[in-house]
């Protein structure tokens, strides 16, 4: 059996050598994180990182307990996970076996299909309404019925749209399968699925620290759903998969939720900022309830990435036979490397 793989860009050290720069001078545009460092995590990993001769406790209880005082829910709600990643590779193994059949709206994130083929599982796409790429609600709930499973990524990756709240709720009414919520961007767009989760025993919302909370680099994601769907996937998880410095990263962070609204603050500002310019420059800037933009170039997309690249700019490019062949993706980062970015795209389209 041949699975797809994902495919990362390359790393900011061969960008960096490729380009002839130092790598503090390669903006990651790329990525979605966020560009505020974590100045406060040498503080909160100093006791950790004297006891990495151990093994972490594989149950989790400090993430379950600090991610239940977060949502409002029980701690048999929650299972962690090494970011939302890991829990959408563990969503496969434990609601999907060979033959039976998710459902995904095109394009999204990439990992949903990884994770449906390893099992043997079959990916039904429907793909989103042109030209701002809008969810196809009613396309999708004439395909409801044939699905075991069902990917949602609200708000969507790479296009930035969240489909109203009615719509979602139809969807996940619809069906007798497992509903996988893929939430990475919940905080840009004020969400709060708790209360779904309490309502919806067949809802399983999936959360990462990565975003919002800057913590891209400790991997640290967690579920929320009924206490049958999170024995689930605790059945197919790995033990220790979250390393002890990232489980103290993880409780400190949501301890301090402040620290996460202001990041959101000031990245919802630079995201209209970012858009005014990447439109004075003459893309289509699509709306966006995320830390990123996703822009429509025109036929050179990918002769503007690669020239961006030769300067330290990385932005998302995607396939040439796909739907986002001239469209490149911004994640949202300072100031300066706002006017870094759009100082090479004039620069580039002259």
């Amino acid at each position: 059996m041949t699975v797809p793989r994902y495919k990362w860009q390359p790393t900011t050290a061969e960008i960096a050598a490729a380009a002839g720069i130092a790598e503090s001078q390669v903006e990651r545009f790329d990525h979605n994180t966020s560009p505020i460092p974590t100045s406060w995590a040498a503080a909160v990993v100093a006791g950790s990182s004297t006891r990495l001769n151990e093994y972490p406790a594989a149950s989790y209880t400090a993430v379950r307990e600090a991610v239940a005082t977060h949502t409002g829910l029980s701690p048999d709600r929650v299972i962690p996970g090494a970011g939302a990643d890991e829990l959408i590779l563990l969503a496969g193994r434990a609601f999907l076996s060979d033959g039976a059949v998710a459902l995904e709206m095109t394009p999204t994130y990439a990992l949903y299909v990884i994770a449906t083929a390893q099992v043997g599982a079959k990916m039904i796409s429907v793909p989103a309404v042109g030209p701002d790429f809008v969810f196809p609600i009613d396309a999708f709930l004439d395909q409801v019925a044939r699905a075991d499973l069902i990917w949602l990524c609200i708000p969507n990756n790479p296009t930035g749209a969240r489909p109203d709240d009615d719509g979602l709720r139809s969807i996940i009414e619809a069906t007798d399968g497992i509903v996988i919520l893929d939430a990475a961007y919940s905080e840009f767009a004020g969400d709060d699925w708790a209360e779904s989760v309490r309502r919806y025993d067949n809802l399983l919302v999936l959360h990462t620290l990565s975003k919002a909370f800057g913590l891209a680099g400790a991997r640290v994601g967690y579920g929320l759903g009924h206490p049958d769907l999170v024995s689930a996937l605790d059945g197919v998880r790995p033990p220790g998969s979250i390393s002890s410095p990232s489980v103290d990263l993880a409780v400190a962070a949501l301890a301090t939720p402040a620290r996460m609204r202001a990041t959101v603050a000031d990245l919802t500002r630079g995201r209209a900022e970012l858009a005014r310019a990447l439109e004075g420059v003459g893309f289509r800037v699509l709306p966006s309830s995320t830390n990123f933009l996703l822009c429509e170039v025109g036929t050179n997309a990918s002769v503007l990435h690669a020239a961006l690249m030769t300067e330290g700019l990385v932005a998302r490019k995607y396939p040439e036979s796909g739907p986002l062949a001239e469209y490149l993706r911004f994640t949202v980062r300072m100031p300066d490397a706002h006017r870094r970015l759009v100082d090479a795209i004039e620069r580039n389209l002259t």
